[in-house]
């Protein structure tokens, strides 16, 4: 039992990482020709990050598209709430819950790339992320919750928060670079989005989740 969970989450995170890691390869490539050299540390950072995704995944139950084929295009007005917090909403507990899971997105994304110290780019980000889940849901029969996009937004701008307090109290704010940060090209500058549209397209095109 514990080998097939072991080959089933190894099987899913290869299918998050397939795509991201096509695209590591060309903007390290493109970076070292534009002289900006990446430290191992960064990318120890990034597989963190993919794992950190690949928990989201297997906890929101994110739909795929053997499933979109497997159910059909069907998809009733009963699945999708538009009420924030109604009285058929899953409870306090989920809503901490769903809050919960975002907060390490709001503390990577800091953490990692120095761009996204930004409250509205964490917010939009954790927004569109959340957003793509929920709506992927739909194609596997499960319920897509304005609740779950409210709390999940949350949790990202509470994990922002918890980075800055984090940074204020041990003092490990790095010196900003600004001419470092304009030789980034597109893609290198654009980091981490890539990775989260990548990761989920990876596990929605790549995974069949009844293979194990």
């Amino acid at each position: 039992m514990l080998v097939r969970v072991i080959e089933s989450i190894s099987y899913e995170y290869i299918c998050l990482i397939f795509f991201c890691f096509i695209f590591q390869i060309i903007m390290v490539k493109k970076e070292h020709k534009n002289g900006h050299r990446y430290g191992w540390k960064h990318f120890i950072w990034v597989y963190i990050f993919y794992i950190y995704l690949m928990l989201v995944f297997i906890c929101t139950g994110v739909g795929t598209l053997y499933e979109f084929r497997l159910y059909g295009t069907a998809i009733s007005l009963n699945q999708i709430n538009l009420i924030p917090f109604s009285i058929t909403s899953g409870g306090i507990m989920t809503h901490i819950a769903n809050a919960i899971m975002f907060l390490p997105l709001g503390f990577l994304l800091p953490l990692i790339w120095e761009q996204f110290k930004s409250a509205g780019k964490v917010v939009y980000t954790g927004l569109l992320f959340s957003l793509a889940i929920e709506l992927s849901q739909l194609l596997d029969r499960r319920t897509t919750d304005i609740d779950d996009l409210i709390m999940n937004t949350l949790g990202a701008f509470l994990g922002l928060v918890i980075f800055y307090l984090f940074e204020k109290l041990f003092k490990c704010k790095k010196e900003k670079d600004s001419l470092r940060r304009t030789k980034l090209s597109f893609l290198a500058y654009h980091e981490a989005c890539f990775y989260l549209i990548f990761s989920f397209a990876g596990v929605f095109l790549l995974y069949k989740p009844f293979l194990f």
